[in-house]
């Protein structure tokens, strides 16, 4: 090839046998990109490839094995690729990917590679692109031809930068198809994943994740898809943060912004997920949770739900649900907590605390929405505190009878009355209070009251000198109730005798 710096090309140096360029280290043009590269002959056999690794016919009959010295990030020009949307990119994409080493980054143009068969990565690379990225056009796009995108079957693998969509998007025809799937098994755990700035757009599934732990999911922005993120297998210690944003048309069915998958015969094998700084906007359940524990979903904000912003089912236990905006578009439930398993090793409960909570347009009558809902004998010891919450029609915070649900400091808005229904509740609340049983008590302070038909004549430590018994069958002649006057043996005295 003649060009103003009297190279050879890389195909021209492979198919020549010319014996005075057999050196070490040869100096030739790349034919696609107009990059000069060096190879360097290696001592021992190399695959065969097309873009990395070579091997040259010498005159004497004898082979020569080259590889391409790689001292940068590899750019997608190497490759025989068009990036005009049209034509498939999916093979020579492929065949450069199978040809790096772990640790080796691969840069996109801004360009649109079409992919008619999904990419498979199975080394520790890093994909991103080539210079500053913004949304749509102006990042490098892969557009799949109705088939899945990208798997990853191998640890440390870094996707950065870049958009990845179907030709048909899933709010315009229904696919069974998934943008990004991370796939580990029970035997070998995905580790140290990092997906940073991705855009994801049109699929059934936005991400799947299988098995995977210890990993970053961050500024993932997903749209026109069924699920943002799929969560199977034992998937432990992972987060989703800096302002991942999971968005949803309304008039998608039964959409999930996060869905925690109970498969069944697992048993409580996730856990440990942060969720920090995610918007979930316009799901009908944002965050669907089966078979998890120790959850923290923090300062995120999930706007225009359409049903349930947490659902928290079975095998469930020691979410922390702090500081976070929960807004419905249509009657529903803020939280739901419906664990109906109990376990005997999670004593501490959910954590629900400091949380805005509201539907924004609730003018119909309604008997189903519940800004906080904990039902199930799994959902023990739940602590519901410093929530603000506003415009439902059922209640704003209900705990089933014999759950031990502490609430408090809680400002209830609803225009309902009761609008707190439960045992352990203090008296900070702002709201009206329903107590469930005869047998519940409220704490004012250091005192507390409760309900009977006698005092008990028994002595125990559980009574403090001003507790008080309220009687619940009062008459002409009987006290309004007693009080204790000592500690420890309980000396109760009657007050407020009625008169005829």
């Amino acid at each position: 090839m003649s060009n103003n710096l009297n190279l050879l090309t890389i195909s021209e140096f492979i198919g020549t046998q010319d014996p005075s360029l057999d050196k070490d280290i040869v100096i030739l043009l790349d034919e696609f990109s107009g990059e000069i590269v060096n190879l360097k002959k290696q001592d021992t056999s190399v695959p065969n490839g097309k873009y990395l690794s070579f091997i040259k016919a010498n005159s004497d009959g004898s082979v020569a094995y080259y590889k391409r010295v790689v001292t940068n990030d590899i750019s997608i020009k190497i490759a025989e690729v068009h990036g005009d949307g049209n034509t498939d990119d999916s093979a020579e994409i492929q065949l450069l990917i199978n040809e790096m080493e772990a640790g080796q980054v691969l840069n996109l143009e801004n360009k649109r590679y079409m992919l008619y068969t999904p990419i498979q990565i199975n080394k520790a690379i890093k994909i991103k692109s080539s210079g500053t990225v913004g949304i749509g056009p102006d990042r490098p796009y892969l557009l799949t031809n109705n088939n899945n995108g990208i798997i990853i079957n191998k640890s440390g693998v870094v996707l950065e930068g870049f958009a990845i969509g179907n030709g048909v998007p899933y709010a315009t025809t229904s696919n069974a198809l998934t943008g990004i799937k991370i796939v580990g098994t029970n035997t070998q755990y995905i580790n140290d994943i990092t997906l940073r700035n991705i855009f994801i757009n049109g699929y059934q599934t936005a991400l799947e994740v299988n098995y995977m732990w210890t990993s970053q999911i961050q500024t993932l922005k997903t749209l026109n898809c069924q699920v943002g993120i799929l969560v199977k297998g034992k998937s432990v210690n992972n987060e989703i943060s800096n302002n991942t944003s999971l968005s949803f048309d309304f008039t998608t069915a039964d959409s999930k912004g996060i869905w925690f998958l109970g498969e069944k015969g697992e048993g409580t094998e996730k856990e440990g997920w942060r969720i920090i700084d995610t918007l979930i906007y316009g799901a009908y359940e944002a965050i669907y949770a089966e078979k998890i524990s120790h959850v923290n979903f923090m300062n995120s904000m999930i706007d225009f739900c359409q049903h349930i912003g947490i659902v928290m089912l079975n095998d469930c236990y020691n979410w922390n649900i702090n500081s976070n905006y929960i807004a419905l578009r249509k009657p529903g439930y803020g939280i739901y907590s419906a664990n109906s398993i109990v376990n005997p090793l999670m004593v501490r409960g959910h954590k629900i605390i400091d949380n805005d909570i509201l539907i924004y347009e609730n003018s119909e009558a309604d008997v189903v929405s519940i800004g906080v809902n904990i039902i199930g004998a799994g959902s023990l010891y739940d602590d519901v505190r410093g929530n603000s919450v506003k415009n439902f029609k059922a209640y704003d915070i209900r705990a089933l009878e014999g759950l031990k649900t502490t609430i408090s400091n809680n400002k209830c808005l609803s225009e309902i009355e009761p609008n707190i229904v439960s045992n352990f509740i203090t008296n900070d609340n702002l709201g009206t209070v329903y107590y469930q049983n005869l047998n519940d008590s409220l704490h004012l302070g250091k005192v507390k009251i409760t309900y009977a038909d006698a005092y008990p004549t028994t002595s125990s430590s559980q009574w403090k000198r001003g507790d008080i018994i309220l009687n619940i069958g009062p008459a002409v002649d009987a006290p309004i109730g007693w009080v204790n006057t000592t500690d420890g043996t309980n000396t109760w005295k009657p007050f407020g005798i009625i008169n005829a």
